[in-house]
């Protein structure tokens, strides 16, 4: 016993140590061998990780696929994993109570006001054949793919793709992908039959056999046959709360934080690039990859691939069978004549500057508070709970609080060992154990351990906007926990998809906001458990390979405080 307490303490020294970047490691000092099961993969593999080597992998899109993209077994696997009983810690799950989304930011005008309400209603309208829908098209409204935890967020537990494919008669027949309490997905494929870079999105459905598109026949792709190549990968929703504030972040901003803590991240192995617009050379921020330079294009872009109605960014149909065209092109246009709405300003826009009206005018989701402890909330029959963070370590140690309750299923940190929390990178003392009545005090160790292990490398907690004509969104300090960066993120999590300069390993850091509501996690939606999340983030060339060692080595009692942290956000 002795001689394990020991070997422990040196081990938790030397990360210590590695974080604040005062000894220089050799691989083999800090070598861990971690093995992870992917679900994307036809084998699974064993990776040894350590500072040296965290960097050293990058792989093309063809051996991506070949060897990490096992489509069919990736779409079923959506119940939580088995890493939480494997560490001994437990996702608490989705966070019940008031959604804290979906509003506008506080202190509108009047005029800015009437326009956000207006701009929430045309998100979530259901459009039909007469509206241009289709003729490929994965849902029929922005709020089906994005409605949890409320209008503006993301995958709801019950997946609305299924219902929408024999809608108004459709002849569609449901991807194995795609299940009634699976995520919503889109769906790519990596090459294409000539074995050069698709990467596009390849619509589930058509509008074939809808009482509204009397004459259309074009089929739906073959995804069976995709599926056997193992050259089908998926993308969730990503939540749009708050994304005005991220959108007026300045390049410098974005630059300099990414820019901290260089000795640190050094030693983590984690480094991170942007993904910059080809034209401008500014940088893109939004989407899996960061590909969308802003709100409009990400609007206009989702319009015409996910519901297939063109617009005056995107004027051209996917499928230009002319039985299947049901209004003019571009389906959706400015309006010359006032549409009378609520608001006189959204009555000459068209529905792409609507919607990224909403995402700009919306607020960033609030975390648990004292008054709004988080807890865990029973799923929908047949459902399981649980879910996780969507990239690499995150934000800079701080508490968010949470108040005690005796009805509270968080476990709170119960640990008297100080030293299963690492020294901070910033030199703060290590985190005082919590009671294990106190909710409070596990969500205040966890963001402390949250720190420590070296997750703000990548989910940098706080930016500050620039001035903006918008009221309220100058100067203001935002927690996204992220840095906007892309990341290489390993051949556990890569998918062989190019898009900007973003490769085929690489992902945005997901921001951490509001992920205690979020049920799918992952760029995928492989899992609704945040321990299988989080560990799914190491694997061979990732970046965060390091930081998982760190979470690794901590004790139970710690895991679960930075579990319940997450939750609480």
């Amino acid at each position: 016993m002795e001689t394990i307490k020991l070997t422990r303490a040196r081990a938790h020294a030397g990360l210590a140590a590695m974080l604040l970047g005062s000894v220089a490691w050799s691989g083999g000092a800090l070598a861990q061998n971690v093995s992870t099961t992917n679900p994307n993969a036809v084998t699974t593999s064993t990776t040894t990780t350590n500072a040296a080597t965290t960097n050293a992998a990058t792989t093309d899109a063809a051996t991506t696929n070949a060897v990490t993209v096992n489509a069919a077994a990736r779409g079923q696997n959506n119940n939580s994993g088995g890493a939480s009983s494997r560490s001994g810690a437990t996702d608490p799950g989705v966070r019940g109570g008031d959604p804290g989304a979906g509003g506008a930011l506080p202190g509108l005008n009047d005029v800015e006001r009437q326009y956000f309400d207006v701009a929430k209603e045309v998100f979530q309208e259901v459009d039909a054949g007469p509206d241009g829908l289709g003729p490929r098209f994965n849902l029929d409204s922005c709020s089906g793919c994005h409605s949890q935890p409320t209008i503006g967020g993301t995958s709801p537990a019950t997946n609305p793709q299924v219902a929408v494919a024999t809608l108004m008669g459709a002849k569609n027949v449901v991807p194995p992908f795609i299940t009634a309490n699976g995520p919503v997905r889109e769906a790519r494929f990596v090459r294409n039959r000539d074995g050069s870079p698709d990467g596009g999105v390849h619509s589930l459905f058509v509008i074939t056999g809808r009482s509204d598109a009397a004459g259309c026949n074009i089929a739906q792709p073959n995804f069976a046959a995709e599926l056997a190549r193992n050259n089908v990968v998926f993308r969730i929703p990503t939540p749009v709360f708050g994304l005005g504030l991220v959108e007026n972040v300045s390049d410098g901003t974005l630059e300099a934080a990414l820019a901290a803590n260089a000795q640190q991240k050094r030693a983590l192995g984690i480094s991170g690039r942007f993904n910059h617009n080809g034209n401008d050379g500014t940088i893109a921020r939004f989407g899996w990859k960061a590909q969308n330079k802003s709100l409009l294009l990400f609007s206009g872009e989702a319009y015409n691939v996910e519901m297939g109605i063109t617009n005056e960014l995107f004027q051209n149909e996917r499928d230009s069978d002319p039985a299947c065209q049901f209004k003019v092109t571009p389906n959706d246009s400015t309006p010359l004549v006032s549409e009378n709405t609520a608001s006189p300003a959204a009555s000459f826009q068209n529905d792409i500057d609507l919607f990224a009206a909403f995402m700009r005018f919306s607020a960033p989701p609030t975390p648990a508070s004292a008054t709004a402890t988080p807890v865990a909330q029973a799923a929908p029959a047949g459902q399981t709970t649980g879910a996780a963070t969507a990239t690499t370590g995150a934000a800079s140690g701080t508490t968010t609080t949470g108040a005690a309750t005796a009805t509270s299923t968080l476990m709170a940190s119960a640990s008297a060992d100080a030293s299963s929390v690492l020294p901070s990178a910033a030199g703060s003392a290590a985190a005082q154990s919590s009671s294990p009545a106190s909710s409070g005090a596990s969500l205040t160790r966890g963001g402390q351990v949250f720190s420590n292990v070296g997750c703000q490398a990548c989910h940098t907690k706080t930016l500050t906007t620039e001035k903006s004509p918008l009221t309220g969104q100058s100067n203001v300090t935002i927690q996204p926990f992220s840095d906007f960066a892309v990341h290489e993120m390993g051949t556990g999590l890569a998918d062989g998809v190019s898009q900007g300069s973003a490769n085929g390993n690489e992902f945005r850091t997901a921001p951490l906001w509001g992920v205690g509501q979020r049920i799918f996690f992952l760029h995928d939606g492989r899992t609704k458990d945040l321990q299988e999340a989080i560990q799914q983030h190491a694997s061979r060339g990732s970046e965060a390979n390091t930081v998982i060692n760190n979470y690794n080595l901590l004790s139970r009692d710690d895991k679960q405080s930075l579990l319940n942290f997450l939750r609480s956000l």
